[in-house]
């Protein structure tokens, strides 16, 4: 038996409002869909609003019923340390995979950010960065730099291309990179550095404006890793949507304060997160993945750490 990977919007809308019927009694929910196209995806979001509630409703597909267990364990656990950054859990029907959350009313940072100044954007990654090490900060601990395991998973991407696994844009120069960075590994090998549990998927269209403060959405790592790779996510992904490097990068810092690594580590980890993005974009890339190569490129060409450590 197949278990469907994709939901598409009629499906989702009745298995929302199933759900709701039972979790939220009463006067019935519209349903309108938060995805900018109607076509199939792995989870539908809807807003279900009635006179006296506004809520966010998530429908998952069947066979992401471990990703759905996965977001409303972590979420519960990111509103129970920090209950201003994150919405809260209002129910879970695990039977129909509906997640029902509080409702973030405002913007994403994504749609905001064409209509903001350099220096405006500036000060929202600068308060972007706070929200990150404090959601950092519930499970920071010291830890001993371990490189291997990243130089591994470039070295595994390579193969995946020499295999036809994937396709990765320029890859002789991609070979040389990371040849490169392999060769920083005795250096940065067991200096102090920091993990922590992750956002893992950290981008400007998961951090909301309310009118009270920012909300991050879409959790669901609870695993520790490298802090690094939610600020160059987060980074790069801001200056793919627009903005000098610099500037924002110094925003970034200002607001999240030392990586908790020395200099060549942070220089390592830069770089390394850099190259997993140029990995992975396609070789014929959509106008934002495009975006993204070239942010990715900006951030690899640095020869400093672009935060405090």
């Amino acid at each position: 038996m197949t278990v469907e990977t994709h939901l598409d919007l009629a499906t989702a809308r009745a298995l929302a409002r199933a759900s709701l019927a039972e979790q939220r009694p009463g006067a019935p929910h519209g349903l309108g869909s938060l995805a900018p196209v109607d076509k199939a995806r792995r989870a539908q979001v809807f807003c279900a609003a009635r006179p006296d509630e506004r809520i966010v409703v998530k429908v998952y597909a069947p066979a992401s019923t471990d990703k759905a267990r996965a977001q409303v364990a972590r979420q519960r656990a990111v509103v129970t340390a920090l209950p201003d950054a994150a919405p809260e859990v209002l129910f879970f029907d695990e039977s129909r995979l509906v997640l029902g959350m509080a409702y973030a009313d405002g913007p994403s940072l994504s749609a905001l950010w064409p209509h903001l100044s350099e220096a405006d954007r500036a000060t929202r990654l600068q308060a972007s960065g706070h929200w990150l090490r404090r959601l950092h900060g519930t499970s920071l601990e010291p830890h001993p730099f371990r490189p291997k395991g990243q130089i591994a998973w470039l070295q595994k991407l390579i193969m995946q291309h020499e295999f036809g696994g994937r396709l990765i844009p320029d890859v002789g120069q991609f070979r040389l990179e990371v040849a490169a960075l392999a060769e920083q590994v005795p250096e940065v090998r067991g200096t102090p550095s920091v993990r922590a549990v992750t956002h893992r998927d950290l981008h400007l269209s998961n951090l909301m404006l309310t009118p009270n403060r920012l909300i991050g959405l879409d959790f669901e790592n609870d695993a520790p890793d490298e802090p690094m790779r939610d600020l160059v996510a987060l980074l790069l992904d801001a200056v793919a949507h627009g903005g000098g490097l610099e500037a924002l990068s110094e925003a970034l810092g200002e607001g999240y304060g030392a990586t908790g690594s020395i200099g060549p580590a942070t220089l390592f980890l830069q770089r390394l997160f850099a190259l997993g993005v140029w990995a992975t974009t396609p070789p014929t890339p959509s106008l934002r993945q495009r975006a993204r190569f070239v942010a990715a490129q900006r951030i690899l060409a640095a020869r400093a750490p672009l935060l405090p450590v």
